[in-house]
């Protein structure tokens, strides 16, 4: 399962770099085809210009401009040198319908500018962005030449070349959200399989829990029925204590799911007191006495801190304790666990340390989320639901405070809760 998790991770993650790719791709290739553009506007209005110069005379000898008759001193002006003037509104005419015959439209403004006298003759050829407005004055700088001239200014130039490629603009967007969608319904199934297993997961876990303590209590049931059995004081007393015993784990189990379930729906409602952490690790271990004793584990008390209070919810951190005290006994064939306290700072420190089966580092960032148990290959090696840590940790969030652990395998674990000692 976790082989096959990993394939659908790696695909996943090839599959946004590949979306991520084309996404730079299109990007790349729009910078490329506005580039086209623009130097297919410059050619255009350069067209057009000559065009000008080869229907009416405005040079004394138009062959020898035609390579090289048009400079521009900036994106949007375009400047023609003039020997000899025609009549303005003729070289207006002519230059309409040359713009129109190499398909430019764009917002123009013509102005005439003699040596002499300085600009005489100015027009709007098209406006069409700017409807019945007049276009914006000609820049100063343009204006300031040595020789006649004619001097076409675009002000819109971007902004008409990108109109031209609003079909490409236009499909690159849709092609951008369909692979954005892709991404997103590709995230969206994975987290769906993760919830499903996770939902799979889960029944199996109940399956597997509630399996063997029902089982024991119904052969403890069967035998105690057996006359043989009735007979004999002691057998009976077993057999009782087996079915206390295993309703006992059952309850529990059953409490631990209701607790965090109800804390999933409703959150937590903390009911801060002063606590005596030292009193409460006590408590912990009184309440774990029959597993301990199952166990022949033993537990040793390191309580160093001066200063063992706290302001917290008693009951939940009650729960903490039980919960890691409880899975350093499950973990450990030969339990020695010490639990401490220290003062450091303005934090109480708590450890409960173990020389359990301990745990590999690549799980350690995991333990502490929802449904998550150690496995090894495709055997999980840890029992229960996997909600305990998880639940442990919400509880230690809700009171801002952290929890920690150090591991190492076949060693033991260490885990280490730091909280505050302020009152809130």
């Amino acid at each position: 399962m976790f082989a096959r998790a990993k394939a659908i991770r790696l695909s996943i993650l090839i599959s946004t770099v590949v979306i991520g790719l084309i996404i730079v791709i299109q990007a790349i290739w729009l910078t490329k085809v506005y580039q086209y553009e623009q130097k297919e506007f410059d050619q255009k209005v350069v067209g057009a210009i000559k065009g000008v110069y080869e229907d009416i005379d405005l040079v004394i000898d138009p062959t020898r401009y035609l390579n090289d008759i048009v400079t521009k001193p900036d994106p949007h002006i375009y400047i023609a040198s003039v020997e000899r003037w025609e009549p303005s509104d003729t070289i207006a005419f002519y230059l309409h319908h040359e713009l129109e015959d190499f398909n430019i439209f764009a917002d123009c403004r013509l102005t005439l500018f003699d040596s002499k006298k300085g600009v005489f003759f100015e027009k709007d050829i098209y406006s069409a962005t700017s409807k019945n407005k007049s276009l914006n004055a000609l820049p100063a700088s343009a204006t300031k030449l040595s020789h006649n001239s004619i001097i076409l200014y675009f002000p819109h130039r971007e902004r008409y070349i990108i109109s031209n490629m609003i079909f490409w603009i236009v499909t690159s967007l849709i092609l951008l959200g369909v692979l954005v969608w892709l991404g997103l319904s590709l995230f969206y199934l994975n987290r769906q399989k993760s919830l499903n297993e996770l939902q799979k997961d889960l029944v199996n876990n109940f399956s597997h829990e509630f399996k063997t303590p029902l089982s024991v209590i119904s052969l403890a049931a069967e035998s105690m029925k057996k006359n043989s059995t009735v007979e004999k004081k002691e057998k009976i007393l077993r057999y009782a204590n087996m079915v206390e015993s295993q309703s006992l784990y059952l309850q529990g189990q059953i409490d631990r799911l209701l607790r965090y379930s109800f804390s999933e729906k409703a959150g937590l409602q903390l009911i801060r007191e002063q606590v005596n952490i030292h009193d409460l690790v006590r408590e912990a271990t009184i309440n774990l006495q029959p597993l301990i004793e199952q166990k022949k584990a033993e537990i040793k008390f390191e309580l160093n801190a001066e200063n063992p209070v706290i302001y917290a919810d008693k009951n939940y951190i009650l729960i903490v304790l039980i919960n890691l005290v409880e899975n350093a006994l499950k973990y450990s064939k030969e339990p020695k666990i010490i639990i401490g306290t220290a003062n450091k700072e303005h934090n109480l420190e708590i450890n409960v340390k173990d020389n359990g089966q301990g745990i590999e580092k690549k799980f350690l960032s995991d333990i502490f989320k929802k449904f998550f148990r150690v496995s090894k290959g495709d055997i999980r090696t840890s029992k229960g639901f996997g909600i305990g840590l998880s639940f442990v940790k919400k509880i230690i969030d809700s009171h801002h405070g952290t929890i920690n652990v150090e591991s190492i395998p076949q060693i033991g674990s260490n885990f280490i809760i730091s909280l505050h000692q302020n009152q809130f």
